[in-house]
């Protein structure tokens, strides 16, 4: 994949209000968190994502999009 390859995500009405909860908690923006996560953890899991998308026949957006929730509902629980 190319580094600067766009990510297409469609997240569920449940997702975005985590995201708005978690980045007024940390005192951010809903798009920096977006931002943050996808620099920081999707990017580099991108590969992967696409090769579980070709052995399941899930779109790749759709299995970005669960990922995104799971990295974000891991940030929720941390201590920080």
């Amino acid at each position: 994949m190319e580094q600067n390859k766009e990510l297409e995500l469609n997240l569920s009405e449940e997702t975005i209000k985590m995201l708005e909860e978690y980045a007024s908690k940390k005192g951010s923006t809903p798009e920096d968190v977006a931002e943050y996560i996808i620099y920081e953890f999707l990017r580099n899991q991108i590969h992967v994502i696409e090769k579980r998308s070709e052995e399941t026949g899930v779109p790749v957006s759709e299995l970005v999009s669960l990922q995104f929730t799971k990295i974000l509902l891991y940030l929720m629980d941390q201590k920080q």
